[in-house]
This record gives structure tokens, C-alpha cells and sequence, in this order.
């Protein structure tokens, strides 16, 4: 499970007072053309937030296709599609995610529409959207681990940015607390349904022997997926990505999205959870222990 992404940079202080300077000039041209509106209504547009959770939908469904095959035997069927269905509602998850981006104040959101509602802002939010999508491929995810494992270590710049955007935003250890909490939402559901006989020590337990190998797994997604998004902006569009998302601003989003999207995932897992259990009680496949 990933989320929306922020950064900064590991530039030399050479190369940072450019990319301030940049960042700089672009804001105040901006500031004199964007008027200001019903502030966090438009953030929500401007990131496509509804987009997002189709996004997060269908890797959803994708995942509970592998829980029928693996824990029901393939024998979900129509009603498990219909629950599943009811669980993935974009309208909802989007709702759910609404919360901390609205308890931002106003000057702080009307600094991040400025941005956000650029040429580039846009350009931006479309490629994140699309690179997540290429990544639900598993052919596209396959090659994007191996560019960054081939290039690992290197002065690629594309490298440099996501290596950049990661450190910013504390994305590998926000990412893994979110998925460990999805995690421990989705045994404890599994538990409360009697599908397996649980304590919440033996979750909790189970939860964090996940931790390393998730970790491992999040820098390799993290990684392929940042160089595959900004493969297509130049040296000036990185920086300044890299200088909007080093302000105030960009990180009170981050955190914010974090929080939005974390609640969402741990809903979503507690709810999964549920009707897992339900169907593998129906189906007479629950278990004693995990």
C-alpha cells in the first residue's frame, strides 16, 4: 500500500540555493495569478482525489482476488464480489480522506493551490496518477524494481529525486506504518469474526514479523515508482517539484494525506477482514490459528 508522495532534496549547497531560487521566483509569479476559492474543496480537486481512490479501489480488488483463490478456494463468488464492491466505494473513501486536508488552514491551503493548481502542479499530479496506475502492472512494477536496482548507488538524476523525495517526506517509514497497521486492523477483523483463533499478542506478534521484508519491499516499490513519475519533467521542473515539496506547505500535505489515507487503509483492511471471515466461517474454511 502506498501513498501520495513528498520529498526533498540531497543537493550540494551550490545546486539548493538554485533550486530555492527557482522554487522562489516560480511561487511569487504564481502568487499574482491564482485567485483564491473555497480553499480545501479545491486542494481536494487539484490533488483528484476521487482518481486517487479509484486507484486504491482497484488495487484493492485486485488483492481480494488473491485472498479468494488463497483463502476460499476460489469460492467467493457473486456475494463476495457484491461485499467487496460495498467496501471499495470511491465516494466513501474519498469522504474518509477528507478530514486532515480540511482542518488545514486557509492561508496554508491557499499556498498549496498556488502550486498545485499550476501548469506544473497539474502535470505533476497527472504523472503521479499514471505511475501508479503503470505500477498495478505487473510487468510495468518488474521493470521499474529493476531500473532502480540497476541504477542504485548512481548519480542518475532520476534517482537523486525520488532518493530526495523519500528523505523529505519520511515515505519509506511513514508507507510501512501504514501497511503495519492496515495489517493488524485486518487479523484483528479476521480474529473478532472467528475465522482464526488470535490473542491480541499473536497479532501483534504476527503484524511485526512483516516489519524488515515489508521495509525492503517499500524502498523497491518507492523507488521504481518516484523514477518512473518524474522520468518525464527536466532538470527545472524536478527542482522545483523538489523545492515545493521541502516548504511548510508541502509537508503539512504529506502529513496530512498520511492521515487521511492511512484512517481509509485501516478501514478498508478492518472491512475486508470482516467478510473474509464471514465467507471462510460460510465455507467452513476458518481455521484455529493464523
Amino acid at each position: 500500500m502506498k501513498l501520495w508522495l513528498r520529498g526533498c532534496g540531497t543537493c550540494n549547497r551550490h545546486k539548493s540555493c538554485k533550486v530555492l531560487r527557482l522554487f522562489a521566483a516560480f511561487w511569487l509569479a504564481l502568487a499574482s495569478a491564482v485567485s483564491a476559492g473555497p480553499e480545501a474543496e479545491t486542494t481536494l480537486r487539484l490533488i483528484q482525489i476521487e482518481a486517487q481512490m479509484q486507484i486504491a479501489r482497484e488495487e484493492g480488488l485486485v488483492h481480494a482476488q488473491t485472498l479468494n483463490t488463497d483463502l476460499l478456494d476460489g469460492q467467493g463468488g457473486a456475494l463476495w464480489a457484491t461485499q467487496l464492491d460495498g467496501i471499495y466505494d470511491v465516494a466513501r473513501m474519498s469522504e474518509g480522506a477528507r478530514p486532515p486536508i480540511e482542518a488545514l488552514d486557509t492561508e496554508t491551503l491557499s499556498r498549496l493551490n498556488l502550486f498545485l493548481g499550476s501548469d506544473l502542479g497539474q502535470r505533476i499530479t497527472d504523472l503521479e496518477l499514471a505511475a501508479r496506475t503503470a505500477m498495478m502492472d505487473k510487468t510495468s512494477e518488474d521493470a521499474a524494481r529493476r531500473a532502480f536496482a540497476e541504477l542504485e548507488g548512481t548519480d542518475d538524476p532520476r534517482v537523486q529525486t525520488a532518493r530526495a523525495l523519500i528523505d523529505a517526506g519520511d515515505l519509506i517509514e511513514r508507507n510501512v506504518s501504514t501497511a503495519l497497521n492496515a495489517s493488524y486492523q485486518f487479523y484483528r477483523a479476521l480474529a473478532d469474526g472467528g475465522a482464526y483463533d488470535m490473542t491480541e499478542a499473536q497479532i501483534i506478534e504476527e503484524v511485526w514479523s512483516q516489519e524488515e521484508t515489508l521495509r525492503v519491499d517499500t524502498e523497491s516499490w518507492l523507488m521504481g515508482y518516484l523514477m518512473l513519475m518524474v522520468q518525464p519533467l527536466d532538470a527545472d521542473e524536478r527542482a522545483t517539484y523538489v523545492a515545493f515539496v521541502q516548504t511548510a506547505e508541502g509537508a503539512a500535505l504529506n502529513a496530512a494525506l498520511f492521515d487521511g489515507f492511512g484512517q481509509v487503509y485501516s478501514d478498508l483492511s478492518y472491512a475486508l477482514g470482516q467478510v473474509l471471515a464471514l465467507n471462510m466461517k460460510t465455507l467452513g474454511q476458518d481455521d484455529s490459528e493464523l
